[in-house]
C-alpha cells in the first residue's frame, strides 16, 4: 500500500481512560480550534479493553470513535500489546521475561517475552477484537502496531533453546561456529550443541552479538505477525504504521540499538517515529533533522511523526516561538504528520510530568495557544509543503551491527578510569565524556547539520542492493562512521562505489571486524588499504595530541584540532595521501587523515575519491574534511552556517521549497541566494540577493520553480 496523506495530520495522543473525568466534547472542540485533525489512542490500555480474561470492555474506546466522526476528527488506532494486564501475569507467570538480571517485577512495560506462545495468543485474540470492533469507523484511518516494541531481553532457557536453533542452521557445522566465534578461548569451546551453556553468562562479545541481533529479528518477526493480524481484520483502505524511536541520551539521540528498524519496518505501509528533542537555548534543530533522515530511510518515503513533545519534562518547557519553529522544521525533514504525546498531562502514575499541550488543569495555555496560531498560519500553505520529498546528495552509512560491536568492545575501554584530559578543547561541549557508536554517528550528521548539507541515512542492505552507479549518481558523496562490523560484500561494493566515481569518507573504527564481529586479520582497514592507500596497525587513546592540516590556503594550520578518545597511526601508501597529521613528539610521523584520489573511471567520467579519519577530532577539522570533498564531488556548500538552517525538497507540484531557520535567540540577516520566488508565510515575491531578516527562534520559507 502506498500511504499519501491528503495534507498535513496535526493532531495528539488522547487518552479518554486515563482523565480525571469524561471531558471529551470540551477536548475535541479546543483540538478543532486549535486546527487538529487526527488523534492516536488505544494503544497502552490492554487491561482497560479486557479487564479479565476473555471478557472485554469497549466502552470508552466507543465513546472516543463516535465523538470523533462527530468532531471530524481522523483516528490511529494502536493495538494494545506493548504494556500486558495483571490478570495475564497471574494466569501465565512465565510470560514475564527471564533476563539476565532474572524476573522482572510486574507493573513495567515491555517485560513481557514476544515469543511466548500464551502471550501470542492472547495478544493475538485483544488484537483481532480491537480491530474489528474499530474497523468500519469511517474516520480509522490506520493501526499502530504495538508501540516502540521491545523484546523484553528474552533469556529463558525456552527462548535460547529458540536462538540455538537458528545458530544450528546458520552454522551445520559445529566446528565452524567454534572457529567463527573463536570459542577456544577460555576453554569456551563446544564439541556438542548439547553442551552449550547459558548465553546469560558467555564472555564471548561474537556471541553475546548474536544473541542481540537474534532479539532484533524476533522484533522484526513480532511486527509482521502483528501486520498480519491487523490486515485479515481491516479495511483495505487503512494503513499499517509503527512508532520506531531511538537511542536515549534524555532526549531522542541516535539509532535504536535494540531494534532493526529497516528490516522492522517492512510491515508498516508508512513508518512512524517518535522525536524528542532539547528545547529553550538547547534548541538546535539537529534532532528533529536527524530524526527524520531516520524516518525516511525506513522506507525511503515520507514518514509520520507520531509522538513529539509540545511542553514534555521539566527542562523542555519551549520558548515562545518554538513550537513553531519545531512544527515546520519536522515538516522542512518530510513528515507527512505532526502528532503530540499528548494532549493532557497525566493525573497519575509513571508519566505525569511527561506534560502534555494541556497542563494538569487542562485548561488552555500558552502552548495551546501557539501550536493553535502555528497551525491557523501553517493551514495556509499547507498544500505547499505537505510531504516534501528530499533530494540529498549525501549518505551516511548506518549499521546496528557496528553500533552492537562498540558496545561489546567499547573505545572507552581503557586501564585508568581516573584519566584526565591533558587538554581543553576549544570548545568544550564537544568533547564527549565517551565514545560510543551513535557519538560518532552524530558527530558526523551534525557536523554535516550545522554546515547546511543535507544527508540521507542508509544501511547496508541498501549499499548492497542498488547498484554502483546508481548509489554513485544518487550519493556522489558517502560517509561510513565506525562501520566496525563489515561484511565482504559490503565491502566490495564500496570498493565499486569509489571506482564507479562516488567520494567515500570512513572513519577510524570502520573495516573491523566480519559481521559475526570476529577482527580480521590482516592490515587494517580490512579490504580498502588499496582503495583509501593507507594501512595502520597501531591504535591509541590521544593525550594533548593535536591534528595539523597541510593545505597552505587554509588557516586551520594556525589552529588547534584537538583530539579525543582514539587514534590510529596511518601510514601512507604515498606522502601525497596525508591531508593531516599528528602534532605530537612521538606519533607526529603518523598520518591522521589520508585522501586518495582515483584513476579516471572506464567511461572517463569524474574519477572518485577515498578519504580515511584516524581519530575522533573537533568539529572544526570534521568541517574541513567534508567541505573539501563536497567541492571535489561538486556539491553546493551553501555560505550560510548554523544558527542559519537551510532545508529544502520538492513538494507535490514538483515546486522547490527552501526553509530559512533561525535557531537562536538573535534576529540574524542573510542575503538570499536562489532564484526568483515566494515567500510563503508573507505572501511576498522576493528576487536574488535580496535581504532577509529572520528573527530569533524564526524561519522563511521560499518556494522558486
Amino acid at each position: 500500500m502506498t500511504v499519501k496523506t491528503n495534507g498535513t495530520l496535526f493532531g495528539a495522543a488522547y487518552y479518554l481512560e486515563y482523565m480525571p473525568y469524561d471531558r471529551i466534547d470540551t477536548d475535541f472542540k479546543l483540538m478543532k480550534a486549535a486546527g487538529m485533525n487526527v488523534i492516536r489512542i488505544a494503544e497502552s490500555t490492554w487491561s482497560t479493553w479486557e479487564p479479565q480474561d476473555n471478557i472485554f470492555d469497549f466502552t470508552l474506546l466507543h465513546r472516543m470513535l463516535d465523538k470523533a466522526v462527530e468532531y471530524g476528527l481522523n483516528v490511529i488506532v494502536g493495538t494494545p500489546t506493548y504494556a500486558i494486564p495483571a490478570w495475564l501475569i497471574k494466569k501465565h507467570p512465565d510470560i514475564i521475561c527471564q533476563t539476565i538480571d532474572d524476573h522482572p517485577i510486574y507493573g513495567h512495560r515491555q517485560i513481557h517475552d514476544i515469543t511466548n506462545t500464551d502471550f501470542l495468543y492472547h495478544a493475538d485474540r485483544i488484537i483481532t477484537k480491537v480491530v474489528q470492533e474499530v474497523r468500519d469507523y469511517p474516520n480509522v484511518i490506520g493501526y499502530q502496531i504495538d508501540n516502540e516494541t521491545r523484546s523484553g531481553d528474552a533469556a529463558s532457557p525456552r527462548v535460547q533453546k529458540l536462538f540455538l536453533e537458528d545458530l544450528k542452521n546458520k552454522y551445520p557445522d559445529i566446528e565452524e561456529f567454534n572457529k567463527e566465534f573463536g570459542l577456544d578461548y577460555w576453554s569456551n569451546r563446544i564439541d556438542s550443541w548439547l553442551d552449550m551453556p547459558d548465553i546469560r553468562g558467555t564472555i564471548n562479545g561474537s556471541l553475546s552479538a548474536a544473541f542481540k541481533a537474534w532479539h532484533r529479528e524476533r522484533i522484526s518477526k513480532y511486527q509482521m505477525w502483528q501486520r498480519s493480524i491487523i490486515k485479515a481484520n481491516a479495511r483495505p483502505d487503512q494503513f499499517i504504521t509503527h512508532n520506531y524511536d531511538y537511542s536515549w541520551k534524555g532526549y531522542s539521540f541516535g539509532i535504536q540499538p535494540l531494534v532493526n528498524q529497516r528490516q522492522a519496518a517492512e510491515a508498516v505501509d508508512i513508518p512512524g517515529v517518535d522525536i524528542y528533542h532539547k528545547t529553550q537555548d538547547m534548541f538546535e534543530g539537529d534532532t528533529i533533522a536527524f530524526g527524520g533522515a531516520i524516518g525516511r530511510s525506513l522506507k525511503k518515503s515520507s514518514y509520520l511523526v507520531l509522538e513529539t513533545q509540545s511542553q514534555g519534562r521539566l527542562d523542555w518547557t519551549p520558548y515562545p516561538g518554538q513550537l513553531r519553529q519545531a512544527y515546520y522544521s519536522h515538516l522542512s525533514s518530510g513528515a507527512s504528520s505532526l502528532m503530540y504525546w499528548n494532549w493532557h498531562s497525566i493525573h497519575n502514575s509513571f508519566e505525569s510530568y511527561w506534560r502534555g499541550i494541556l497542563s494538569h488543569d487542562l485548561e488552555p495555555n500558552s502552548t495551546y495557544q501557539e501550536l493553535a496560531e502555528t497551525r491557523k498560519e501553517g493551514l495556509k500553505i499547507d498544500s505547499l509543503i505537505c510531504n516534501l520529498k528530499k533530494e540529498c546528495k549525501v549518505a551516511i552509512l548506518a549499521d546496528n551491527r557496528s553500533l552492537t560491536g562498540l558496545d561489546e568492545f567499547p573505545i572507552s575501554d581503557i586501564s585508568d578510569t581516573e584519566y584526565k584530559p591533558k587538554d581543553n578543547w576549544n570548545n568544550p561541549a564537544e568533547r564527549p565524556e565517551s565514545l560510543d557508536y551513535n557519538t560518532i554517528l552524530r558527530w558526523v550528521y551534525d557536523t554535516l547539520y550545522k554546515m547546511n548539507i543535507e544527508a540521507d541515512i542508509i544501511y547496508a542492505q541498501d549499499i548492497n542492493l542498488l547498484d554502483s552507479n546508481e548509489l554513485k549518481n544518487k550519493y556522489p558523496m558517502l560517509i561510513v562512521p565506525a562501520l566496525y562490523s563489515a561484511s565482504q560484500e559490503t565491502i566490495i561494493r564500496l570498493k565499486e562505489y569509489v571506482l564507479k566515481g562516488g567520494h567515500l569518507i570512513a572513519t577510524f573504527k570502520s573495516f573491523y571486524s566480519d559481521q559475526e564481529l570476529k577482527i580480521y586479520n590482516d592490515l587494517q582497514p580490512h579490504g580498502m588499504t588499496d582503495i583509501f592507500g593507507v594501512k595502520y596497525q597501531q591504535f591509541t587513546r590521544p593525550d594533548g595530541v593535536k591534528v595539523i592540516f597541510k593545505e597552505s590556503e587554509t588557516d586551520l594550520e594556525k589552529k588547534n584540532i584537538h583530539t579525543a578518545h582514539w587514534m590510529e597511526m596511518l601510514m601512507p601508501d604515498k606522502d601525497e595521501y596525508i591531508w593531516a597529521t599528528y602534532d605530537h613528539k612521538y606519533w607526529g610521523k603518523y598520518s591522521a587523515v589520508i585522501h586518495k584520489n582515483m584513476d579516471k573511471t572506464p567511461d572517463n567520467t569524474l574519477p572518485g575519491s577515498a578519504t580515511y579519519i584516524g581519530c575522533f577530532m573537533e568539529k572544526t577539522g570534521l568541517e574541513y574534511i567534508f567541505k573539501k570533498v563536497a567541492q571535489i564531488a561538486k556539491i553546493n556548500i551553501p555560505e550560510q552556517h548554523f544558527p542559519v538552517i537551510i532545508k529544502e525538497g520538492k513538494n507535490e507540484l514538483g515546486k522547490h521549497i527552501s526553509y530559512y531557520f533561525n535557531y537562536s535567540d538573535k534576529p540574524v540577516e542573510i542575503s538570499y541566494s536562489g532564484s526568483f520566488g515566494k515567500e510563503l508565510l508573507s505572501d511576498k515575491s522576493i528576487k536574488t540577493g535580496e535581504k532577509l531578516m529572520i528573527p530569533d527562534w524564526g524561519l522563511k520559507i521560499i518556494m522558486t520553480d
